[in-house]
């Protein structure tokens, strides 16, 4: 059985990626038990949102139990992890060939006593917190290096879209996501109206898309170096071609699989729509200053 990890940040078309990887009847996504309408979705278990702050020690206890060579030992499993977590973990199928999830790479809890110094010594505040993200990395790697797991981490390269979705967030300019909203019925897409966008904003929020590719870049190197094998997953290359983009990403796991068994999986969805069009017009009102000032933001990974 191989064991991967997709390392994500928002609106990298992650959400859709996963849920037609688990159409594969020889993947499975480790995931919450199914919630209700206040807390839907439960496939980012070890996120804090989903997972609660946990400490690294007893996220290292998880990741460690769900990405061994041995079928995974759910009940011992959930006796650890619901202790924060706001629901359980589903039990898979222990006879797939393939069983993986995604993560922010990042630390789910901040340091111990961290938040006594964020107001009074700011300068300490910020050293514990790289040290404690320092601590993650060297767990992380730790896990990954003992376990012999497959890492992906997601890319989207257009950065000038990547950070127009994060700006349009839930449809008014703050922090959000239609597409869960779309994918339950509460809107559609002519709910959506039109925002007048802040350039300078968006130049900020541009400016760390573009940054985090860089680091994302140096993770994939620190990974190589470590032995851990890591491929990007491209964003572009999945709307382009997805037969295409699931053939290769499923032979990095070692998975041939046949031109019909990726159209039935295709064919069963993926819940999530795609929320913005090409066609910027559609939700942003200043469009032609918005495409003339950054449309040509791009991060090839060719």
């Amino acid at each position: 059985m191989s064991k991967f990890i997709i390392f994500f940040e928002e609106k990298e078309g992650t959400s859709a990626l996963l849920r037609l990887l688990d159409n594969f009847k020889d993947v499975s996504i480790v995931h919450l038990v199914p919630g209700d309408e206040r807390a839907p979705d439960g496939w980012e278990p070890f996120d804090k949102h989903q997972g609660g702050r946990m400490s690294l020690r007893v996220l290292k206890r998880c990741l460690n139990l769900v990405l061994s060579e041995s079928a995974i030992d759910f009940e011992r499993l959930n006796k650890i992890y619901t202790k924060k977590a706001i629901r359980p973990l589903e039990p898979i199928d222990p006879r797939v060939a393939a069983v993986g999830f995604k993560m922010r790479y990042h630390p789910p809890s901040r340091p111990r006593h961290a938040s006594m110094f964020r107001r009074v010594s700011p300068r300490i505040f910020r050293a514990l917190v790289r040290r404690h993200y320092r601590a993650f990395e060297r767990m992380i790697i730790d896990v990954l290096q003992r376990n012999d797991v497959v890492v992906f981490i997601a890319v989207r390269q257009d950065v000038f879209r990547w950070g127009l979705s994060k700006y349009h967030g839930d449809g008014t300019g703050k922090k959000g996501h239609l597409q869960f909203k779309l994918a339950s019925g509460e809107i559609d897409k002519g709910d959506i109206g039109k925002i007048s966008v802040d350039t300078d904003r968006l130049e900020r929020i541009i400016a760390k898309c573009e940054e985090a590719h860089t680091l994302k870049r140096r993770l994939l190197e620190k990974l190589a170096a470590a032995g851990i094998r890591a491929y990007p997953l491209l964003y572009e290359d999945f709307l382009e071609n997805k037969p295409r983009f699931f053939a290769e990403t499923l032979a990095h796991l070692g998975m041939q699989v046949s031109p019909e068994e990726i159209e039935s999986a295709l064919g069963q969805g993926a819940v999530f729509k795609k929320v913005h069009s090409d066609d910027i017009s559609s939700f942003v009102e200043n469009h032609e200053e918005v495409k003339r000032k950054f449309a040509d933001r791009f991060v090839s990974w060719r």
